[in-house]
C-alpha cells in the first residue's frame, strides 16, 4: 500500500508531533516516527510538505523517508493531487483537508483522516499493538438481527478495510 501523507496536517493532528513542531523539530520526528511504522508495517509511503527550495517541488529524503517539498509558488495539495491524478486507484492519501480528499476521492485514491492515522501512527511508533483491535472491539453479544439495513455504506466499508491493513 502506497501511503501519501499531507506532513503538516499530520503533524498538527498528533499531540507528540506538534509539540515536537513548536521545538523546532516537527519534520524530524514525523520522519523518526514514519521510520519505525514503516519497520513494524511495512508500508510504502512519500511525505509532502509545503514550502522549501524556489521554483517547484523537489524531492530529498529525511531520516530514510521519501519527501517532497511543494516550493515557494506551489502548495502541498497541489502536489498530492498531481499523485492522485498519476497514481489513481491504490494510492492512500492522509489528509483532514476535505478539498484534497474529495479531489482525491474522485481520482480512485482512499482517503483516512490524519488524526485516525496519527494516533495508529504513534501507537505502532512507540511500541503498541499497530492497529490491532481493542480491548473487547470485536464481540458482539447483541441479539438484534444485522441485515442489509444495518450495513455501512460502501465507502465506509472501504475506508475500513484500508484501516485494518495499516
Amino acid at each position: 500500500m502506497h501511503l501519501v501523507i499531507d506532513g503538516y496536517n499530520l503533524i498538527h493532528q498528533s499531540p507528540e508531533l506538534f509539540a515536537a513542531h513548536d521545538r523546532g523539530g516537527g519534520r524530524e520526528a514525523l520522519a523518526a516516527a514514519l521510520k519505525l511504522y514503516r519497520q513494524k508495517r511495512g508500508h510504502r509511503f512519500t511525505v509532502v510538505f509545503d514550502g522549501g527550495p524556489e521554483g517547484g517541488p523537489s524531492r530529498a529524503t529525511l531520516s530514510g523517508v521519501p519527501v517532497i517539498y511543494s516550493g515557494a509558488e506551489v502548495s502541498a495539495d497541489q502536489v498530492i493531487v498531481e499523485l492522485a491524478r498519476q497514481a489513481g486507484e491504490g494510492l492512500t492519501v492522509i489528509t483532514d483537508d476535505r478539498q484534497l480528499g474529495e479531489y482525491c476521492r474522485q481520482r480512485g485514491a482512499e482517503v483516512i483522516p490524519a488524526r485516525t492515522f496519527a494516533a495508529r501512527l504513534m501507537e505502532t511508533a512507540q511500541g503498541g499493538k499497530g492497529g490491532g483491535e481493542e480491548e473487547g472491539e470485536g464481540w458482539d453479544f447483541s441479539t438484534r438481527k444485522k441485515g442489509p439495513s444495518r450495513r455501512e455504506p460502501k465507502a465506509r466499508r472501504r475506508q475500513a478495510r484500508r484501516l485494518e491493513k495499516l
